[in-house]
């Protein structure tokens, strides 16, 4: 598993309130008030979206974060072919521990989280890459 750096556009972001799951090497974080798509390649790359957070939200079946009207409605991919992850969020604790098998490979990641509002991970739909967010953090990792 490679922690992969994120463009410097993202730090612009201030609280979190998700991202949609990884498809086609595509992703978007999305803060309170704007969208920035990332572009996964040999580098990755932001681009600022126009768009409204909560409508953008609303009209995306696959973002995950924070939960709107009491209910989470959004499941992430926890596995894809011989790649899975799982994870158990506590919001009372400081961290969350994501397990990983992929392949050969097994090991876990220990992704701090700063406020306990929400946490969540996902796999992309390729299952070459693992998004892993909470309000003040979004890491990105090629999968092993």
């Amino acid at each position: 598993m490679e922690k992969l750096d994120l463009p410097a556009d993202l730090r612009r972001l201030e609280r979190f309130i998700g991202f949609t799951i990884p498809r086609e090497g595509k992703f978007y974080v999305c803060d309170h008030d704007e969208i920035v798509r990332l572009d996964i390649g040999e580098s990755i790359s932001a681009d600022p979206s126009d768009q409204h957070p909560y409508k953008f939200v609303e009209n995306n079946s696959d973002f995950l974060g924070l939960v709107f009207e009491g209910e989470v409605k959004n499941q992430p991919i926890l596995r894809v072919g011989s790649t899975v992850i799982s994870y158990e969020f506590d919001p009372t604790n400081d961290f969350v521990v994501v397990t990983y098998e992929a392949g050969e490979s097994l090991g876990t990641v220990e992704f701090p989280t700063f406020s306990g509002d929400w946490f969540a991970a996902s796999l992309s739909d390729d299952g070459k890459h693992l998004v892993l967010a909470e309000p003040y953090s979004v890491a990105l990792y090629r999968v092993a």
